[in-house]
């Protein structure tokens, strides 16, 4: 029954997470404009969001939800004193969104006023909020909203050119460390790979070698896309994450039970079936691109046929796959916006939230599998491991069929 137990397992994972997403950034956006007593925002965001508001188990129509969401939400005030919000008016959108365009009359000229966001942060953890702003004939600005900073003030009467947030690159840098911690915690395909590599890892030489690889991998990939140096098809990018993920798991499980050669020939079958699959349908990655991945598998896992040969390969593998999880990342950070004026204090920000973040999964992980070690035999360790490898690899495959085919 325990040569079977880890492919019953698998299987079971592909079926049970058909339900399951990972990175479920949520963002929203909005365009600002002023004029004497009057402010007006813009304000999109997916339908799929709307979804989010505990009202909506009651009333189905978004439109109706978000527009009285949106009147009880968005504020504007100045001096103490709030603006009146008119009635929210619906924009066109482009498919899978939805627009409103609110304005707020201000009993007094405008000159320092106070913008308020509280629209979506109580339900869903993860939100941000991209505001632009366009006062008079200056340069548009940016600032990005978090739960923790709901409220901007706004200077309307600076120097032309000046009109800069009031939070300089310090605040820009702390607001997107804490973008970056909360995506990578809230990713649950990032926080499967770090899983599946420690899930072999003993030895504390083993897990700093796995994570500077996986730093230095998603590092240059993220700056390289985030400065427009390189621009992946982003849907590619999420499949072979998918795919990392199962690559891993499935090593784990042949180097711990000898037999990299069967899974080896088991992993490159099902990609060459996955080849077919993209080539009789015109759907997915293009075909040279599956079989590339098919002989990747019968060569990297007939490779790695020992569990000291995995670990030896195991950093150079992290920091090739890390390169991956880059692009991944630089796709939500691009998404979510950066704000030009201070892009570099951004991107630096965004990145070491990421490796705060990936630290404390790490930390977690190894804590786990310190107590497990103490608590637990060897032989329940090592069965510990095979399952939840297969469960691991069964999720990653199923990713990778879900982004490949039916995104």
């Amino acid at each position: 029954m325990r040569r079977f137990a880890p492919t019953i397992l698998a299987c079971l994972a592909i079926l049970l997470c058909s339900a399951s997403e990972a990175d479920p950034q949520s963002k929203a956006f909005s365009q600002w404009s002023f004029d004497d007593n009057t402010a007006r925002v813009l304000y999109t965001i997916g339908s799929r969001e709307v979804t989010r508001l505990p009202q909506y188990q009651y009333n189905p129509d978004l439109s109706a939800l978000l527009g009285a969401h949106l009147q009880q939400t968005l504020g504007v005030s100045q001096d103490g004193e709030t603006c009146a919000a008119g009635v929210p008016e619906k924009k066109l959108a482009r498919a899978g969104y939805l627009r409103f365009q609110i304005e707020f009359a201000c009993p007094r000229p405008l000159a320092r006023p106070t913008v308020t966001i509280g629209a979506m942060f109580p339900y869903a953890g993860s939100h941000v909020h991209f505001a632009k702003f366009k006062v008079a004939d200056k340069p548009i600005f940016e600032y990005l909203y978090t739960r923790g900073k709901p409220a901007y003030t706004i200077d309307l009467l600076a120097e032309e050119g000046a009109a800069t947030p009031v939070s300089g690159a310090w605040t820009v840098f702390a607001t997107y460390i804490s973008l970056g911690f909360e995506h990578i915690l809230i990713g649950l395909d990032h926080i499967a790979f770090l899983l599946t590599l420690l899930l072999m890892a003993n030895r504390l030489r083993d897990v700093l070698l796995i994570v500077t690889g996986f730093t230095i991998g998603h590092s240059i990939t993220l700056s390289l896309a985030v400065l427009q140096i390189a621009t992946p098809d982003i849907m590619v990018v999420e499949a072979l994450i998918g795919f990392t993920i199962a690559l891993v798991a499935a090593e784990n499980i042949a180097v711990q039970t000898g037999s990299s050669a069967r899974i080896a020939l088991v992993s490159a079958s099902l990609f060459g079936v996955f080849a077919l699959a993209a080539a009789f349908s015109h759907r997915g990655p293009p075909v040279i691109s599956m079989l590339g991945l098919m002989l990747f598998c019968l060569c990297y896992l007939n490779l790695s046929d020992s569990v000291a040969k995995a670990l030896k390969l195991r950093p150079a593998i992290t920091t090739l796959f890390g390169l991956i999880h880059g692009f991944g990342f630089a796709s939500v950070l691009m998404e979510v916006g950066l704000p030009q004026q201070r892009i570099l204090p951004a991107l630096f920000g965004f990145n070491i939230g990421v490796e705060l973040g990936q630290i404390a999964i790490v930390l977690a992980i190894s804590s786990v599998g310190v107590l497990l070690h103490r608590w637990m035999r060897p032989a329940s360790i090592t069965l510990g491991n095979e399952m939840l490898s297969a469960a691991l690899c069964g999720l990653g495959l199923f990713w990778f069929v879900q982004r490949s085919f039916y995104a």
